[in-house]
């Protein structure tokens, strides 16, 4: 066997622990208590127990259920806004050739070389002086501003692969941009829509610092902070809420797996 192909297969194997390791963590913890957690982490569980997923369920204190409220709302809004606009504008910016369309190409691309931790401190600022605080909607723009311009950047290349003959011809039948757009394009970009949706969706279900700083509201993540407790881990109910907020992503990959990867494919295709 040559180094050629031990690379690819070394790189699959390190990555393949590297992201299944909190994953069996959780699985094999979510079931022990937390002295059996503290004494080895490693082990399969002896004497498995529910108590932890019922105590995270039940709790009143912890209030899972509203958090897994706001995670969904904040991620579903967010995703469906941020997809609704990319993919006009990474329509604009595909099929319309001036200097307003390159510039807010070029604009939206820059938007990827910022790092975002870098605008928290002026995002608070901006959000006391304006009193938005714990409100939902200007946290679901702060999630669909972060998200656009990777969503633009999907988009774009997409539907310029798309054939341009499509459009002329719904022209000469009478169709304006718009229904050229929602009746002919938008149906195409299934892959592509399927792919970004669980990129950005998955960026706002996993967000910590955001909610944390700007929605002053409890989601599934902040949870997991919060079930750490002051003075000691609790670390049962912490796999709990890790196994339970996990759990929607694992899912909803599954279901969506082919999409998925078929948009990715096809970008890789097409370009």
């Amino acid at each position: 066997m040559d180094k050629v192909s031990i690379i690819p297969k070394l790189v699959l194997t390190i990555s393949i622990i590297f992201f299944g390791a909190p994953l069996y963590l959780t699985i094999i913890n979510v079931f022990k208590t937390t002295d059996a957690i503290s004494k080895n982490p490693l082990s399969f569980p002896i004497n498995p127990t529910l108590e932890n997923l019922k105590y995270v369920i039940t709790s009143p204190n912890l209030k899972i259920s509203s958090m897994y409220y706001n995670s969904l709302v904040i991620t579903v809004f967010g995703t469906s806004l941020c997809i609704l606009v990319s993919a006009m504008a990474g329509y604009y910016t595909s099929r319309t050739k001036n200097g307003m369309a390159r510039f807010l190409y070029v604009f939206f691309i820059l938007g990827l070389m910022v790092p975002y931790a870098i605008v928290y401190m002026p995002l608070v600022t901006i959000f006391k002086n304006f009193g938005l605080m714990g409100n939902f909607p200007a946290l679901v723009l702060v999630f669909v501003s972060g998200s656009i311009s990777f969503s633009v950047f999907m988009y774009h290349g997409f539907i310029g692969a798309i054939p341009i003959e499509l459009e002329e011809s719904a022209a000469i039948d009478g169709a304006g941009s718009f229904r050229i757009f929602w009746q002919i394009i938008f149906p195409l970009l299934k892959p592509c829509t399927a792919t970004t949706a669980i990129f950005i969706g998955l960026s706002m279900w996993n967000d910590f610092l955001t909610p944390l700083l700007i929605g002053q509201k409890q989601t599934i993540t902040v949870g997991i902070y919060t079930a750490i407790g002051p003075h000691a881990a609790e670390w049962g109910n912490v796999f709990a809420f890790v196994f339970y907020g996990t759990f929607p992503i694992v899912i909803l990959y599954l279901l969506a797996q082919k999409q998925f990867v078929k948009g990715l494919t096809s970008g890789a295709v097409k370009g």
